[in-house]
């Protein structure tokens, strides 16, 4: 007898072992990265999104953080869930931080609301990781290289995105909220 592959799982498994040397942003304390791919994974999951879109959230950093290729997501995945994954990667990382987030989010608008969910669930998870974090490992905004003030502009411009696609979804609503909440650690 042969059992379907559970999608979901089998993504949160891979995107662990993918990710296994991986640590969140936190001063002095080694928290694994697959508490952010969770996260993730529970947002979307949270606003009814389909279990695809789900295991690419979870997979949503492997193509660029990992050297995982397009091809392998594609095998073990299917093409939805990869053609997701891609869609909220960055295309070229040889180009300056500066650079790649300004790319970013010129595309935002034109993909998928799928693809747009991804990220705006990957970002309402960083937000309430840096809450977390400010209320009980210390401040968070040491640990990010451009400071808060151009993490907190270029969130803000993704906001303003977003309310442009789909100003009423509860998944924007939370975002824009989640977003003050963190504005304010």
């Amino acid at each position: 007898m042969n059992a379907k592959v559970p999608l979901l799982k089998s993504a949160l498994d891979w995107a662990a072992i993918w990710h296994k040397d991986q640590v969140r942003k936190y001063p002095d304390v080694q928290v694994p990265y697959v508490s952010h791919i969770a996260g993730v994974a529970a947002i979307l999951s949270r606003h009814g999104f389909a279990e695809e879109v789900v295991a690419a959230g979870a997979l949503h950093d492997v193509l660029e953080d990992c050297g995982v290729t397009f091809e392998v997501l594609t095998e073990k995945f299917g093409a939805e869930v990869a053609t997701l994954v891609r869609h909220v990667s960055e295309e070229d990382k040889s180009l300056s931080w500066e650079e790649r987030k300004r790319a970013y989010l010129e595309h935002f608008s034109k993909k998928p609301w799928e693809a747009q969910a991804i990220t705006l669930a990957d970002k309402i998870d960083n937000f309430q990781s840096i809450i977390v974090c400010a209320t009980t490992f210390g401040d968070p905004w040491k640990m990010f290289k451009r400071g808060k003030d151009v993490q907190l502009g270029r969130f803000r411009d993704l906001e303003e995105r977003a309310l442009a696609v789909r100003p009423d979804h509860p998944l924007v609503t939370e975002y824009v909220k989640t977003l003050s909440e963190v504005a304010a650690v």
